[in-house]
């Protein structure tokens, strides 16, 4: 929706009115709309706000927005079921001046109080100021969709903005490489996200599910507001009636999505998840009034291509376009100048990828330039409904350990396909002597999941001066064990931040808001209340999702287990286009200045990856999170 930016002199001297304003409009891409900016507690506070418009159009949506002379906000995102809340308000005598959520966030907090939260249905990360109290209040949706970094120096400054860019403008702040974290981000860029640091000096993350406050004393105090674990609720032992229920939650978080004053669209390749949010928007278009103010333009879906490389899914994107009868934007990306945009997109995500981020932000770039503001998409789902193959292969050795035959030949059938030339009966009669099955896994493991060939040159990670691995973050509570545990980590610590951050950055680079339908809080509890093979069990991972889809999705898409996703070739590229920009910055000062990496193995590693043609994702991928590095550090 927008960005927010703030400064809080905390030794009580004057915000300078321009510098708030250049630390505001650094995110300018972010909100393209309008902005503000305003002065509070003798001048010593500030807030700033770059608005990309959604909801009320008018004048009256600007921010920072007043309420009651008492309340000051900075907003970004959207509270879905705001009128539901505003209709609630009401009936304890509260009237409104506009048609925002923001002026509905403001009341329940003047209501509710920092419980109001947990009436909110949707993502945002905002401020609020409390001339009463004389306090400064923020807060983070449960998941961390939206994103809030801050930096803090007691009795001297406190600031915060929507991206760690920003930070570059701010008087006096010297925004530099904090080197171990981003030899960490190199190497797992997870450990950073889940423990709420950046790669920069001195910036931090308001973690999910995290509030922060500085009252009176200036001292900074963070709290956590919400944990999936502790609101997990009681589902159906009956698993039709789950299905059932997963499909209601499910229409009615499309429906709360398609809430906007703007046009929306989706971006589709063609997999199950962003198929599924797609088609079921196309079953509204016969029925479509009980969806409160839905724009006229909702219907599209925009479609990234790339011919000749094993990233494209044109085919599948068109299965679902016929069989919904939908409309389509096939964009074929024009890369001519493939090293200015790329630099351009990775300086702007000022974060490490092993991908460049191109390939996302075309999507949204080709949707800004056809009057689209707000895109429905499919993040989220394969963090909760075991949609990677690792965790089907995790759940086999486990079954293998307690001795759990049937556990372990449905995961052999998730993993190899062998349910095309097997029925379960012979392969559990095969069980206790399946040598050849054996090996076929084995194949199917080291070729296709795990993807780690001999070449793969960080195997032994000579080209870091000290390793670092995945940390196991215990101050978080966790109730599963096993797989479970590993899916429920990875949706609010590790893989699903990384996405949540690099798909935010790609669409606001282009001034477009994504809403994410499997991300609704209630679906969350929901997946994670529910017994592991209701979503990994009759041949396939996601199996509610797909149950759930039944009639909506065309068969093969339903079905489709092959898993590609939305990403640049880097392959074709890095051995190619890129080759001598690769090469330039890799020999360039800056790489001498990340004193933790071997700079002269790295160099002369990608020396025979040139001479021998020996690229592979993986060596590719580790490449490109170098260079990228090395171009943020501009």
């Amino acid at each position: 929706m927008c960005s927010i930016a703030g400064i809080y002199n905390l030794n009580e001297s004057s915000i300078d009115l321009e510098n708030l304003k250049k630390f505001t409009n650094s995110m300018q891409h972010r909100g393209p709309d309008g902005a503000g900016y305003e002065l509070y507690n003798n001048n010593c506070l500030g807030f700033g706000h770059r608005r990309l418009s959604i909801l009320d159009l008018s004048e009256a949506g600007k921010q920072p927005f007043s309420y009651l002379n008492r309340y000051h906000i900075t907003y970004n995102g959207e509270v879905y079921n705001f009128i539901e809340i505003r209709n609630e308000l009401k009936t304890k005598g509260y009237s409104f001046k506009t048609e925002t959520d923001t002026e509905v966030i403001l009341a329940a907090y003047h209501e509710y109080g920092k419980d109001c939260l947990l009436k909110f249905n949707g993502m945002w990360a905002f401020a609020i100021w409390d001339e009463l109290k004389h306090e400064l209040f923020l807060a983070r949706d449960r998941f961390g969709v939206k994103p809030l970094h801050y930096s803090y120096k007691k009795n001297n400054l406190f600031a915060f903005a929507s991206e760690t860019i920003a930070f570059k403008y701010i008087n006096g702040f010297n925004r530099k490489f904090n080197q171990h974290n981003l030899a960490i981000a190199l190497q797992n860029p997870s450990i950073i996200e889940a423990k709420g640091q950046t790669i920069f000096e001195e910036i931090n993350q308001l973690l999910p599910g995290h509030t922060l406050t500085l009252s009176n004393n200036k001292e900074l105090k963070i709290e956590r507001w919400w944990n999936t674990a502790d609101h997990l609720i009681e589902v159906s032992k009956n698993y039709n009636e789950q299905v059932q229920q997963f499909k209601s939650i499910f229409f009615d978080a499309c429906k709360l999505r398609m809430r906007s004053d703007v046009s929306i669209a989706s971006a589709l390749s063609g997999g199950i998840d962003s198929s599924s949010v797609y088609c079921t928007l196309q079953q509204f278009k016969t029925n479509s009034s009980d969806i409160s103010r839905l724009p006229n333009d909702w219907q599209k879906a925009f479609v990234a291509t790339f011919p000749g490389t094993t990233m494209d899914e044109r085919d599948y994107a068109e299965q679902v376009i016929k069989h919904t009868n939908g409309k389509a934007v096939f964009i074929q990306p024009d890369y001519s100048n493939l090293v200015s945009e790329i630099t351009k997109t990775t300086i702007l995500l000022d974060s490490i990828i092993s991908n460049p981020i191109i390939a996302i932000t075309d999507i949204y770039k080709a949707m800004r330039n056809q009057g689209i503001t707000v895109s429905l998409d499919g993040h989220g789902a394969d963090e909760y409904a075991f949609g990677y193959n690792s965790y089907a292969l995790q759940n086999y050795y486990e079954a293998l350990k307690n001795n759990n035959k049937a556990k372990a030949i449905e995961m052999i059938k998730i993993l190899s396909g062998l349910s095309k030339n097997y029925n379960t009966d012979n392969l559990i009669k095969q069980f206790d002597n399946y040598n050849s099955l054996k090996s076929k896994l084995k194949r199917t493991i080291k070729n296709t999941f795990l993807n780690k060939p001999e070449t793969d040159i960080k195997q032994n990670n000579f080209w870091f001066n000290e390793t670092y691995i995945k940390e196991n973050l215990s101050f978080y509570t966790n109730p599963f064990n096993g797989v479970s545990k590993t899916l429920f980590d990875d949706f609010h610590y590790y893989s699903l931040p990384i996405n949540l951050r690099d798909f935010d950055r790609a669409a606001m680079q282009n001034s477009v808001e994504i809403r994410m339908p499997f991300m609704d809080y209630r679906l969350v509890q929901f997946m994670f209340s529910l017994p592991e093979e209701s979503k990994l069990g009759g041949g396939y991972t996601k199996r509610i999702i797909r149950d759930a889809m039944k009639n909506i999705l065309p068969d093969e898409i339903r079905t489709r287990t092959l898993k590609i996703g939305i990403g640049s070739p880097i392959v074709e590229w890095i051995k190619e286009p890129l080759k001598e920009f690769v090469n330039d910055q890799l020999h360039s000062q800056k790489m001498e200045n990340l004193t933790f990496l071997n700079s002269k193995q790295i160099q002369n590693d990608i020396n025979k990856l040139y001479k021998n043609n020996t690229w592979n994702v993986n060596n590719a991928s580790e490449t490109w999170s170098i260079v990228n590095a090395l171009l943020i550090n501009e």
